[in-house]
């Protein structure tokens, strides 16, 4: 009798013990598994090939167990109200609460992204649908950010290319008016003080003669976690739209030109530990590869999702109930509340709301980059993971319900919905009433009734609810290569539009060139090699190209053209 009454009790114990791991809830500690897994993740995406980095993933997320896609903080949350809001409730937030301020912002200080070039970006939205056009104001912010950016003609002739494109933090004393504040003017200082080699003092543009740092992670001293790189995200996107829809031609090249710069520091940064920061080299690696066609942003955007975003995605690619690459395998039943449908993210800093959203907008813009670029197989490897994660977003706001005011993340939530929205459901005819109803509820909790970062969001709520027909980048423009800005040489096509054949010009009188067409999805039909100036497309359905012109000197041009 009393064996009988040990071993039920043990049993009993044994219950008490699973039951109360399997319903682990936030805070959770282990952030990045032990010290050791750290340390390992740490130098494995800096060093290591993709396998031995997603590897390092892996043994930390069997470190972590059930609490894989816990949080290392508890959130508190509002019931959400799903109501979709009134097109004229949000043009009136726009035009009197946000426009108006966007008007009145003066530059007297070097900004940082997530500020004035967030907003701008907004404002680059609102235009598309029709809300804002006080282009002169953008172009002040976007000069502002040129003049910071880490590029030979402001930071004089001592120069680390590594590091080249970068927009960079001014280093100001708490006490100076210009001080960044918060983590960037901390971590700035921290740089600085320690890292003497990574800061600069500018010697032109209108910040010459204040010392800015140029980057975050270094070699040989302490390690920095890459938090420049959000910033920089924010600011090349902002330049893309500001490349496109400026009219000057002068200020379309100097943004063009910044934005392909920034895309060098997306390429030479290495990945870090944090995802979300790679991330935002992911989101403008995307952009720039879907506006652009170059390999060398398509090749670095494939190594970093590979290397970085993707494995650590918590995923069931065969629905059988078990996280991916865990062994012995963990039942997503067993995680936390958030975790228990696939698509969060694996560690304890990037599993909360805020920073699951970046990495979720960042793989969505990857996959609409290969989608308008016509690489569906690859597109199509993407986007069950961009559902699972954009559900996994909309489930915790539905729910458990949207973050209260006191805590951060409401502006990156609801630009991971709106982005969605936007490119994929609307663009793709595809119902996905949940994404809706969570952006919504986030629309609801009045956070963007006034002018604040939040604002770039109201931007795409413009966009989202006039159902403004969202087009790519290539058809929205022709990207020209920077590559040109060493070139004299002019080219024209002619006739155009042209029923047949077109008549290729350079004004070197060059006449042998390989050239390619793409169709308006981005997709390749041509390639050939010419000895004339004369090309035959009569086969081709009417409609607009993008041809891509290869001189004799390796000079690339673009030009839209329109069969009819």
């Amino acid at each position: 009798m009393k064996t009988y009454s040990k071993a039920l009790l043990i049993i009993v114990l044994i219950a008490i013990s699973i039951s109360s791991f399997s319903q682990v809830t936030p805070p959770c500690d282990l952030n990045y598994g032990t010290s050791s897994n750290e340390e390992n993740i740490i130098y494995q995406m800096r060093y290591g090939e993709i396998s031995e980095a997603e590897n390092a993933i892996y043994e930390a997320m069997n470190t972590r167990g059930i609490m894989l896609g816990c949080s290392q903080v508890a959130l508190s949350y509002d019931a959400p109200n799903i109501s979709q809001p009134a097109l004229s409730e949000v043009e009136n937030i726009w035009n009197n609460n946000i426009a108006p301020q966007i008007d009145a912002i003066t530059i007297s200080c070097p900004k940082i992204g997530r500020y004035e070039n967030n907003i701008a970006l907004g404002a680059y939205y609102a235009s598309l649908a029709g809300y804002y056009d006080n282009f002169n104001k953008l172009a002040e912010i976007g000069n502002m950010m040129c003049d910071q950016q880490y590029i030979l003609p402001n930071s004089g002739n001592v120069f680390n290319a590594r590091f080249k494109g970068v927009y960079a933090y001014a280093n100001y004393p708490e006490t100076d008016d210009c001080y960044l504040g918060g983590v960037a003017g901390s971590s700035t200082s921290q740089i600085c003080n320690t890292i003497p080699s990574l800061c600069k003092e500018y010697t032109s543009g209108q910040f010459a003669g204040v010392t800015f740092a140029i980057g975050s992670q270094d070699d040989f001293f302490e390690w920095h976690d890459g938090g420049m790189s959000y910033d920089h995200g924010w600011v090349g996107i902002q330049m893309i739209e500001a490349a496109i829809q400026q009219t000057d031609t002068e200020l379309k090249d100097k943004f063009r030109e910044s934005a392909c710069l920034a895309g060098l520091f997306a390429i030479n940064e290495f990945c870090v530990k944090n995802h979300n920061y790679t991330a935002k080299l992911i989101w403008l690696l995307a952009e720039l590869y879907a506006w652009s066609g170059e390999e060398q942003f398509k090749n670095e955007l494939n190594y970093k999702l590979n290397k970085n975003l993707i494995p650590g995605i918590l995923y069931d690619s065969d629905n059988d109930g078990f996280v991916d690459n865990t062994d012995p395998a963990i039942a997503f039943a067993d995680l936390t509340t958030n975790a228990q449908t696939p698509g969060r993210m694996w560690d304890a800093h990037n599993s909360i709301i805020w920073y699951q959203a970046m990495n979720t907008w960042a793989l969505t813009e990857a996959y609409v980059a290969f989608r308008d670029r016509g690489d569906t197989e690859r597109a199509n490897e993407l986007k069950p993971y961009v559902i699972a994660m954009m559900d996994n977003i909309c489930d915790e706001i539905l729910n458990q319900g949207v973050i209260t005011p006191d805590q951060l993340g409401t502006r990156d939530i609801t630009y991971a919905l709106l982005i969605a929205i936007w490119k994929i459901a609307q663009y793709e005819d595809e119902e996905h009433q949940n994404w809706e109803n969570a952006a919504w509820a986030m629309w609801n909790t009045d956070y963007f009734d006034i002018y604040s970062t939040h604002s770039v969001c109201v931007g795409l709520y413009l966009l989202a609810l006039s159902e403004t027909p969202y087009e790519t980048l290539v058809e929205r423009e022709t990207f020209v290569s920077t590559n040109n800005k060493k070139n004299n040489t002019r080219l024209t096509i002619s006739p155009n539009p042209f029923q047949e054949n077109i008549s290729v010009n350079f004004s070197n009188k060059n006449n042998k060139f390989t050239y390619e067409v793409f169709n308006i999805a981005g997709k390749q039909i041509i390639k050939s090699f010419s000895k004339s100036n004369s090309i035959n497309l009569a086969n081709i359905d009417n409609g607009i190209y993008l041809i891509k012109i290869i001189d004799s000197k390796n000079n690339i041009y673009y030009r839209k053209i329109l069969k009819i």
